[in-house]
């Protein structure tokens, strides 16, 4: 994807999982220990609400932009809600990857299985519960759905975590700060896959030939 050869590009990091599971908390306390880490902005149709920031909390645009945006593979993924889209606008990410910025997603699942269809190298870590008793908890202190929508969100749930398989990590949210600790440990190791380190590994191949070239002289 890069541009420029000699730049190594950062991670893209898709975390998904049911509601109520913590993705925003954990990314919340995963930049915390890696402050240089990029979290994605959405792209939103509907209007600003107060306190919103263009960039920071929102991309907001039109719906005629937006489907613009659609056809011409401007957006990663999207879904609608109430009237109004929301999706992962593509090139500010691949822009941030390609300056060698690691990426993170706070996403829904069918939002990460698209994007890991269209960018192979996106790294995908799933969020479990402990049990269904504590998400269902998690869901009720948030006192924002009444009953028939709090059994609605625990049934997609349900559907969701048979879909866990399909990522490449998965990750029981039990403890908050051991699950920042484990998603910077995840970023580290992939930092360090062979494919990741072509460069270096072909920078070193031609220094060697050089290093190796002046003691032959």
């Amino acid at each position: 994807m890069s541009s420029n050869p000699r730049q190594k590009e950062g991670v893209l990091l898709c975390i998904s999982g049911p509601s109520g599971v913590g993705k925003g908390s954990s990314i919340t306390r995963l930049k915390e220990l890696d402050p240089d880490l990029w979290v994605s902005v959405s792209m939103t149709t509907r209007a600003p609400r107060a306190g919103e920031q263009e960039g920071l909390s929102y991309f907001f645009c039109s719906q005629d932009e937006f489907r613009k945006k659609i056809d011409e593979g401007e957006i990663l993924e999207h879904d609608e809600f109430c009237g109004q889209f929301y999706g992962t606008p593509k090139g500010p990410i691949l822009e941030k990857i390609r300056e060698g910025r690691d990426v993170a997603l706070d996403i829904t699942v069918a939002g990460s299985l698209a994007i890991m269809r269209q960018i192979p190298a996106a790294v995908s870590v799933f969020l479990l519960p402990p049990d269904m008793t504590t998400l269902r908890d998690r869901l009720q202190g948030r006192a924002t759905e009444n009953q028939e929508q709090l059994l609605k969100r625990l049934e997609k749930a349900r559907a969701e975590i048979r879909l866990a398989p399909r990522f490449h990590y998965v990750l029981v949210n039990k403890d908050l700060s051991k699950t920042a600790a484990t998603l910077a440990a995840i970023m580290a190791a992939e930092r360090c896959r062979s494919d990741r380190e072509k460069l270096r590994i072909d920078q070193l191949l031609e220094e060697g030939d050089r290093f190796l070239d002046d003691l032959r002289r």
